[in-house]
């Protein structure tokens, strides 16, 4: 998987922060808490379908829902989090061929409803998950995030050869 070495690298950086989410609990990121290598770092999950065996998660919690569903099922993890970390789910074309624009601004809403103010959604991209690139960014993202780096880390930053491109969108 072409983006593990910089995920690897950045997830190394989580370490600095009190809490972070990252949306998806699979096998593939079990170790995720392991590369913050943090004792302070308090590191939850999001899945609306977690695994059945808890040896594939390694989280100190996790929220069983949907991004949309946040604010209704977890009401005190409003802002909660230092840090979102969203990888292949809403940047995915897959996903977001399912998504209206209603579902899209609740989308980008929860994120806003669990990030501390000045929090940080480092969002993963795939190449063409949407027709026009700029115009989404326009119209859903940046009237509520400021794209901006992160450390030495760069927005728009292009792993595998463009397949994926990582954002680091700061909270307004």
């Amino acid at each position: 998987m072409g983006d593990r070495p910089f995920l690897r690298k950045l997830y190394a950086h989580m370490g600095k922060f009190k809490r972070v989410l990252d949306v998806g609990a699979r096998g593939y990121n079990r170790f995720c808490k392991e590369l913050i290598n943090s004792t302070t770092t308090e590191y939850f999950q999001m899945e609306p379908f977690p695994p059945s065996t808890r040896n594939e998660m390694n989280n100190d919690g996790l929220l069983e829902c949907y991004m949309q569903e946040t604010k209704q099922k977890y009401p005190n993890f409003k802002h909660f989090f230092d840090v979102v970390l969203d990888f292949g789910v809403f940047g995915w074309g897959a996903v977001q061929v399912g998504l209206d624009e209603s579902d899209i601004l609740d989308y980008v809403q929860s994120v806003r409803f669990l990030l501390k103010n000045e929090g940080i959604w480092v969002l993963k991209v795939d190449k063409n998950w949407v027709s026009n690139h700029d115009e989404f960014f326009d119209k859903y993202l940046l009237p509520f995030f400021d794209s901006g780096d992160f450390d030495e880390f760069h927005s728009g930053h292009s792993v595998r050869k463009g397949s994926f491109k990582f954002y680091f969108l700061h909270k307004k």
